[in-house]
């Protein structure tokens, strides 16, 4: 995924918790955690717990959302499973800006709402967020731009079975795609002998345009890592890949083409 394409998880996490958080305790919760007084965060299914350090006190945070239930998880899975795309970027261990919009077309929000997030904290402060609880927020901001795959986690499910349910599902959907092409199979070469080489009408209508693909190495990343080597096939292939790539980008368009085009 490149870089203008890219989500910054941090700020939108944080972003998700200002609409309905007040401005003034999360401009607190940010100062505060700037000055690394959280300690021992913890991330779980539906759970944050940490312990805060504040003027020789220690407090105790509690976060809990809303888990994902289960029907919400396959719709999400078999959306992106649907697109080759997103799944190839999925399973090469990145998440497309895209799957925000998923999560919201099946009704699940990738990021918490207000009735979807609760947070406690041992402090005498009753306001929630209380500046340590807005520090913790900032504080998961930046493990979710570390790990991006922690924001499926804590709302149910972790990136290894999000992954190969993925997997299983997008081979599915390629054997569905393979019996459809099945439907409408090829003539027996014996019935088409005599026509075998003619050119069909309007080949000369029929433009073609060669292009890398979005993202490298789709099918491998797709399948993940073999079960018969210790090596990484994307890595050690990757520069045979681009250079099959560029010669046959050369033979499509010659250069005195292209500096005719």
């Amino acid at each position: 995924m490149t870089r203008e394409n890219a989500v910054n998880w941090a700020d939108a996490w944080i972003e998700a918790l200002e609409a309905f958080s007040q401005p003034g305790r999360m401009r607190r919760g940010r100062r505060f955690a700037a000055r690394n007084k959280i300690r021992r965060l913890e991330i779980n299914p539906g759970e944050v717990r940490a312990k805060v350090k504040d003027s020789g006190e220690t407090y105790q945070v509690h976060i809990r959302v809303e888990l994902l239930d289960d029907a919400s998880w396959e719709k999400i899975i078999d959306k992106l499973a649907s697109q080759a795309l997103y799944s190839a970027k999925l399973l090469s261990g990145e998440i497309p800006p895209e799957v925000i919009a998923v999560f919201d077309e099946v009704g699940a929000s990738l990021f918490p709402t207000d009735e979807a997030l609760h947070a406690s904290c041992t402090c005498p402060d009753w306001e929630v967020p209380c500046k340590h609880v807005a520090g913790v927020y900032y504080q998961l901001a930046e493990e979710f731009e570390k790990n991006p795959f922690l924001l499926f986690y804590l709302r149910g499910r972790g990136k290894e079975d999000f992954l190969s349910a993925l997997r299983q599902q997008r081979q599915a959907t390629d054997r569905d795609i393979l019996d459809d092409e099945e439907i409408f199979p090829s003539p027996p070469l014996a019935e088409v002998l005599d026509i075998f080489w003619d050119i069909g009408p309007g080949m000369d209508d029929i433009r073609f345009h060669i292009a890398p693909p979005g993202t490298a190495l789709p099918h491998l990343k797709r399948l993940g890592p073999p079960p018969f080597t210790k090596l990484d096939l994307v890595d050690v292939l990757s520069p045979i890949y681009d250079t099959v790539t560029d010669t046959a980008l050369d033979w499509a368009y010659p250069k005195s083409q292209k500096a005719h085009d």
